[in-house]
């Protein structure tokens, strides 16, 4: 694997770090090939796994410079709206892996966490932030609606007011208000702090058998499924109907910011 590193620690954990595709550890096509590998090659085993990003952030979201390589493609060929369409299905898919596998997944959170990278975090079953840990949903700020499930998960998390002050807003979130507003568990005052609150998580988690704790998984998300599947249908809907004709300048827009 090239975006994602995975090992296995002596206690039976999976220690998951998000490389990315690109600078800021962004999630670009190989990260989402990797992520649906690992989470479908996961089974009821002891022990939980670890999701961090490399360096001194978690994730800047996806990766534009891949992403609007694939749309002016798309474009050439004249099949921007079925690229969209398939593209969000496939990175849905990716991150409901993540959220179904039958193990407790952690996030662990240091930096910024930001659009498919905060979507990805709200898919895990707990999350830990340091205190330089911060969170935002620009999506609309590219002319699209996001798509990868943040939408549906969030407000089981924070509420919608909540959520709802993020998405229309685009606004950050610091890690204090983050943990006041319930879309993290804790915070700590340094990665280190934050690894040991996972890792005494971990050791509660492994003292139970893993099937109990998939079922427990399953129980609790079974009452909102309809309403998942439900949403990621409508939002990669209108995307596909209606970003095609901004997205494009929108990334390119973000991009050249960033420079």
């Amino acid at each position: 694997m090239t975006a994602l590193s995975v090992e296995r620690t002596s206690e039976g954990d999976l220690d998951v770090v998000v490389r990315g595709t690109g600078e800021g550890n962004v999630l670009g096509g190989a990260f989402w090939t990797e992520l649906a590998e690992l989470t479908g090659s996961l089974t009821e085993e002891r022990g939980c796994v670890f999701l961090r990003g490399a360096g001194d952030l978690f994730s800047r979201g996806l990766d534009l410079r891949w992403y609007l390589t694939r749309l002016r493609r798309a474009g050439r060929r004249g099949e921007t709206a079925e690229t969209l369409s398939s593209d969000i299905r496939r990175l849905q898919q990716a991150i409901t892996g993540l959220a179904s596998c039958p193990r407790p997944v952690v996030a662990i959170i240091d930096g910024e966490c930001t659009g498919a990278a905060f979507e990805l975090v709200s898919a895990c079953d707990v999350r830990f932030a340091t205190e330089r840990a911060w969170f935002s949903m620009p999506e609309a700020d590219l002319g699209v609606v996001a798509d990868l499930g943040g939408l549906q998960r969030l407000p089981r998390l924070a509420g919608e007011g909540v959520v709802r002050e993020l998405a229309l807003g685009g606004g950050r979130f610091e890690a204090d208000r983050a943990l006041r507003a319930g879309l993290v568990n804790d915070v700590a005052p340094s990665m280190a702090a934050a690894r040991q609150a996972a890792d005494r998580f971990a050791d509660l988690a492994r003292a139970k058998p893993p099937s109990v704790l998939a079922e427990v998984k399953r129980v609790l998300d079974e009452p909102h499924a309809p309403a998942l599947v439900a949403g990621l249908d409508r939002v990669a809907l209108w995307n596909s109907e209606h970003a095609p004709s901004r997205i494009g300048h929108a990334m390119t827009e973000r991009i050249e910011a960033a420079r």
